[in-house]
């Protein structure tokens, strides 16, 4: 069956879901608001001004910061803040020009779970955001950082938090009707090469549909496979897609291993995340599969923190650069390079 063509003007718009899922909600804000002084826990507001940073929002962070500045117990976690602050504000001075109008989200489609963002480019880069329906940063600032890589962006959201098992709103109710409308957008983009990204939840979509898509690289952040595999997780996700999981669709391993024409796989993680350490080694061993374990890190959104280190753009670099027989336009290098 050849694949459906989905594409059209509203997909370039977020849908209002998304961009109401790339902001802090009205409560979260009020709850901000609320602990903005110096009677409050220190270690509320510090944790207040990293949920600032990374849906980019920069004079909330400024103000927040400012309460922290006499705490000498957070002393280097308030460095690390506002080293991630340096960053945003050159992200935002430099490529506004990479950001949508935030106004002009799609009026219809409420659930839409995709967005389109063309670059005119040869190379399709399909990106699968985690539970928390951001790429560890919100889309937005994440799209000021892919931008620069000249490929055409597809954004996904798992709102029923299946880990994209029950596929994509408005491309589909299941994994397969999904991959076959994946397939017209990027037809529909004149892709001749298909990449997939993913974090958390999101880098185990990306390794699955990467698969499924043909991929000829996926770039996975923290992705989670144990869990996936057997045990609480995989039952709650077969409760919300209403139907139990099977080991082939889960054992990410054995497909790998068995497709004629695996991808290029990398895998960034935590070296003291025990968890997503277990992740990434279940693919060991595989040839098509490259580690970089972040040495000293145990956070999970790896994301975030090679953005901090201004390593995020040289490992995207050398993804696109690996993946694939065919050739990369990648723009001004220089551009990247220095901004990362």
């Amino acid at each position: 069956m050849p694949p459906d063509t989905t594409f059209s003007s509203s997909a370039l718009r977020p849908s209002r879901r998304i961009h109401a899922a790339s902001q802090l909600d009205s409560s979260y804000l009020a709850y901000a608001k609320s602990i903005a002084h110096g009677n409050s826990d220190p270690q509320l507001r510090l944790d207040v001004c990293r949920q600032f940073v990374r849906c980019g929002m920069i004079g909330e962070t400024v103000a927040m910061l400012a309460t922290l500045m006499d705490v000498r117990d957070l002393r280097a976690s308030v460095v690390e803040v506002m080293a991630d602050l340096r960053e945003l504000r050159r992200h935002r001075a430099e490529d506004r020009k990479y950001l949508p109008d935030r106004e002009t989200e799609d009026e219809g489609s409420e659930d839409r779970g995709y967005w389109v963002v063309p670059a005119n480019s040869d190379t399709t880069l399909v990106a699968f955001t985690g539970r928390a329906k951001r790429l560890g940063l919100s889309v937005y600032f994440m799209q000021s950082l892919l931008g620069r890589l000249n490929v055409n962006v597809i954004y996904l959201f798992d709102w029923s938090h299946s880990y994209y098992f029950g596929g994509v709103s408005g491309l589909g109710a299941d994994v397969e009707t999904t991959v076959r409308q994946l397939r017209g957008l990027c037809a529909d983009l004149q892709s001749r090469r298909v990449l997939c990204l993913g974090q958390s939840a999101g880098g185990f979509g990306a390794l699955h549909y990467g698969l499924k898509l043909g991929a000829e690289g996926i770039m996975a952040f923290s992705p989670i496979i144990i869990p996936v595999l057997a045990g609480k997780t995989r039952d709650r996700i077969g409760t919300k897609i209403g139907r139990p999981l099977t080991e082939d669709e889960t054992n990410l391993r054995q497909r790998i291993a068995s497709t004629d024409r695996a991808p290029h796989i990398e895998i960034v993680y935590g070296a003291e995340n025990v968890a997503d350490t277990a992740s990434a080694r279940y693919l060991s061993g595989l040839h098509e599969v490259a580690e970089h374990p972040l040495p000293g890190v145990s956070s999970h959104g790896t994301i975030q923190e090679t953005v901090a280190s201004n390593t995020f753009g040289t490992l995207m670099d050398g993804f696109i650069r690996s993946s694939g027989r065919w050739g990369w336009d990648a723009g001004d290098q220089s551009a990247i390079n220095d901004s990362q």
